[in-house]
């Protein structure tokens, strides 16, 4: 199987020469393949999926904090010094974001291909040859993602997370067209 980034499209061109008097004079047209470049998700999309899913991922980490956070600081509170329950504190909310960030992208790439986010763009999270992408590609990127200023890299052409685990976020439509591209591609190979 190619890669997506490896697949060609047919295009036409006109032949086009000029008479005698400098005329432009359509001669004939050509079929020619090109390497087709993927689609991906622009830099603009992409902050909103950021965006989107950041409202979405403090919320819920809003809720379970006010669930089960209280209850650790009510507990403790007696037994520690007043610097002892910040610190705990400090190194107990960066950790818990910090890992329930990745958690948050990891349960939603993993098991829908896309955060809520990217439901709302019509985006969807792939590996190279357009599958979903394996357990180790979706833990990896969703680790990537709490790189200090990681967010930063999405300006460019893909992001960290993207290109650090060989995976791509395209529309639903190129999918979809990319899907068409690999089906003739295999059945162009096989003969």
């Amino acid at each position: 199987m190619r890669k997506i980034t490896d697949l060609y499209e047919t295009r036409w061109r006109t032949i086009r020469n000029r008479d005698k008097y400098g005329t432009l004079i359509s001669e004939s047209e050509e079929e020619y393949e090109i390497q087709r470049k993927v689609r991906i998700v622009e830099s603009g999309p992409r902050f909103g999926h950021f965006f989107v899913d950041y409202i979405v991922f403090r919320l819920l980490v809003y809720g379970l904090f006010y669930i089960f956070g209280t209850k650790f600081i009510d507990n403790n509170v007696s037994e520690l010094s007043l610097m002892s329950q910040r610190i705990i504190a400090i190194l107990y909310s960066g950790l818990f974001f910090g890992l329930m960030y990745s958690l948050y992208y990891f349960l939603f790439e993993y098991f829908l291909q896309k955060t809520p986010g990217k439901y709302l763009t019509q985006t969807i999270v792939i590996d190279e040859y357009g599958n979903k992408p394996t357990f180790q590609q979706i833990l990896l990127r969703s680790l990537i993602r709490i790189i200090p200023f990681e967010w930063f890299s999405c300006f460019d052409e893909r992001g960290w997370h993207d290109s650090w685990t060989d995976t791509y976020v395209v529309p639903v439509k190129e999918l979809v067209e990319l899907k068409k591209l690999m089906e003739i591609d295999a059945k162009g190979t096989e003969l």
